[in-house]
């Protein structure tokens, strides 16, 4: 079980989130940018870290200050929430790769599933029923 989570999101997810941490016993660390510092979020969590500027690519998109901010507060795992970063193959790598845990599918699986013409090749190598359609990247019209 996971002693402290870093959750790499805001708003209502995170709220969602900060509390089943709480109904498990771990501690939430929550960030927020400077736009976000009065949100409900950013005061129920256990902790709460300042990630900077309200545009979300210098604050909640910046996985390097994201990763690094995990590992200061040793957190042991990071949840992306919805958006940001749950669908983000590389982020995922990376905080795989800081050897933290990343609260979803692993980055292979996303990396996999991103792509329709290979998660199509693999259902159907794995007998999964898929609906009828290509297989290979359609070239031109």
């Amino acid at each position: 079980m996971f002693k402290k989570i870093l959750i790499a999101n805001r708003g209502e997810i995170a709220v969602r989130i900060i509390r089943a941490c709480k109904e498990l016993g771990i501690k939430a660390a929550s960030v927020y940018s400077d736009a976000d510092k009065t949100l409900l979020h950013a005061q129920y969590a256990d902790e709460s870290y300042n990630i900077g500027v309200p545009q979300s690519s210098e604050s909640y998109l910046n996985q390097d200050k994201i990763i690094k901010l995990a590992k200061t507060i040793n957190a042991d795992a990071i949840h992306p929430g919805y958006g940001f970063f749950a669908e983000n193959a590389e982020f995922i790598k990376a905080v795989e790769e800081a050897g933290l845990a990343f609260i979803g599918p692993n980055s292979k699986s996303v990396a996999m599933m991103g792509s329709k013409t290979a998660a199509r090749k693999l259902m159907s190598q794995n007998n999964v029923p898929i609906v009828p359609g290509t297989t290979e990247p359609i070239e031109s019209l």
